[in-house]
């Protein structure tokens, strides 16, 4: 999918400290494109496709869909779409991310999810029932942009917020662990659980062996699961995924080269160099 535009923090939001924008777009329908920030969409009606990365998903009421910074995506052939959108900044995950990390499920929710989502068409993502999406709306209240204006709600919106993303982040953990396979039986629930182990585990030593004991899939069964969901093999999606963490760390600058190469569990900073040469 080529990009058409790119949407930039700075055009999106007030100034430095607005964390949280909240906002409903009716009749929706929008070119591929990407931003710089985090976004939320909510499906609150209507239809239509949303197409993510390669794979494309028909919407329907209660759909939610996480877009990470530097995603395209793009709704197409869409009839009276409403879709609710709530942007944040990356500074906002990382000001509580240790907090966050403890929470069951957000790691899901933000990061392997949108990940599977882009490469995988039968993948499991979260919809919200009416009740769940009633209950919701209460809490979209304190953030929409129609409602509370200026700095003096920053603080309100900022903890709503993150209220919202830890009922969702357990609504998503309780919804994969009562689906063990799809319909497309490549063990879905169980590959996302090993992702969720690599992303809170990735500076350590991590086999094949390990993961495959954490699925409780053989490893024939493991490794032709993994491939199917996130098309390459675990290997490689954990060193793509060091490489992630260590381009971040890097341009946060709170460690030193050598010290980001460790923290990202690479052998030295010359194997780290190497691998990030790789991804250019």
């Amino acid at each position: 999918m080529d990009i058409k535009f790119h949407c930039n923090q700075n055009s999106n939001f007030i100034n430095d400290n607005q964390m949280v924008r909240a906002f409903l777009y009716s009749d929706y329908s929008i070119e591929p494109h990407n931003h710089d920030f985090y976004e939320m969409n909510i499906i609150f009606g209507g239809s239509g496709i949303h197409c993510i990365g390669k794979e494309s998903f028909i919407v329907k009421y209660g759909d939610v869909f996480i877009i990470p910074p530097g995603t395209v995506h793009a709704y197409y052939d869409t009839k009276n779409l409403d879709v609710y959108h709530i942007l944040f900044k990356k500074e906002y995950i990382i000001l509580n991310k240790d907090e966050a990390m403890t929470v069951p499920g957000f790691l899901q929710l933000m990061e392997v999810e949108p990940f599977l989502r882009q490469n995988f068409s039968g993948g499991m993502y979260l919809n919200l029932s009416k009740s769940q999406l009633l209950q919701l709306k209460q809490d979209i209240f304190f953030i929409d942009d129609a409602n509370f204006i200026g700095e003096n709600f920053y603080p309100l919106k900022n903890h709503t917020l993150w209220k919202i993303l830890y009922l969702m982040s357990d609504m998503f953990c309780t919804q994969t662990k009562s689906k063990k396979t799809t319909k497309y039986g490549y063990h879905e629930s169980q590959i996302m659980e090993t992702l969720e182990y690599i992303h809170q585990n990735y500076g350590e030593k991590i086999t094949v062996q390990k993961l495959c004991e954490l699925s409780h899939l053989s490893r024939s069964t493991f490794l032709r699961a993994f491939s199917e969901v996130c098309n390459c093999t675990p290997m490689s999606y954990l060193s793509d995924y060091r490489c992630k963490k260590a381009v971040e760390m890097l341009s946060e600058g709170r460690f030193s080269k050598t010290e980001t190469a460790h923290k990202c569990g690479f052998y030295d900073l010359s194997h780290m160099e190497k691998n990030l040469d790789k991804r250019k």
